[in-house]
C-alpha cells in the first residue's frame, strides 16, 4: 500500500536525483542525451529556487517503509500558447515524473500526475505539458494528455 503526499523542502534534492535517474533511462530507451554532473547542479538548484517562490511543487508516492519510491513535479509558467501569439498565458509543465524500477505498474505515476494537474489547475494554468518518454507516453495519453505540434529532425 502506497500513500501520497507533497515533498518538504528539504526533499527536493533527492526529486533532482529522481530527474536524473529519468534522463538516464531516457537516455537508454530514446537515445535522449545523458546530463553532466553541472546541468545535475543547475537542475537541483532551479527546483530549490522554484519551490521557494511557490512554482514548482512536487506530489511523490512513499511505500510502506516510508521510503519515497516515485514522484511528479509541477511547474507554473507565464508562456506564450504558441510562437506568434501576443498574450502570456499560465502554463503548468509536469516534470521528474519518476517511479523506481520495482515500484512500477501500481498507477503511481498516474496518481501522482493527476494530482499535479490538479494543483495546477488551482493555480490558473490553462494547459500542462511534458516531454515524455516512449515508455511513459500511455500512461500521459490515458490521462488526456495529447502529442504537441512541434517536430524534430537530427541535424548532425
Amino acid at each position: 500500500m502506497y500513500k501520497t503526499r507533497w515533498t518538504t523542502n528539504e526533499e527536493i534534492p533527492l526529486m533532482a536525483d529522481y530527474w536524473y535517474r529519468m534522463v538516464c533511462e531516457m537516455e537508454e530507451v530514446d537515445g535522449i542525451p545523458k546530463p553532466d554532473l553541472q546541468r545535475v547542479e543547475e537542475v537541483r538548484n532551479l527546483f530549490i529556487k522554484e519551490t521557494e517562490l511557490d512554482n514548482l511543487k512536487f506530489r511523490v508516492a512513499i511505500d510502506n517503509k516510508g521510503e519515497i519510491v516515485a514522484c511528479a513535479g509541477g511547474l507554473i509558467r507565464s508562456e506564450y500558447a504558441y510562437p506568434l501569439s501576443q498574450e502570456l498565458s499560465l502554463f503548468g509543465w509536469l516534470l521528474a515524473v519518476y517511479t523506481l524500477k520495482n515500484h512500477r505498474r501500481n498507477g503511481l505515476a498516474y496518481k501522482l500526475v493527476d494530482d499535479v494537474c490538479l494543483w495546477l489547475t488551482e493555480r490558473g494554468a490553462k494547459r500542462a505539458r511534458l516531454w515524455s518518454s516512449s515508455s511513459g507516453r500511455k500512461i500521459y495519453e490515458n490521462l488526456g494528455f495529447k502529442n504537441m505540434m512541434d517536430m524534430s529532425k537530427p541535424l548532425i
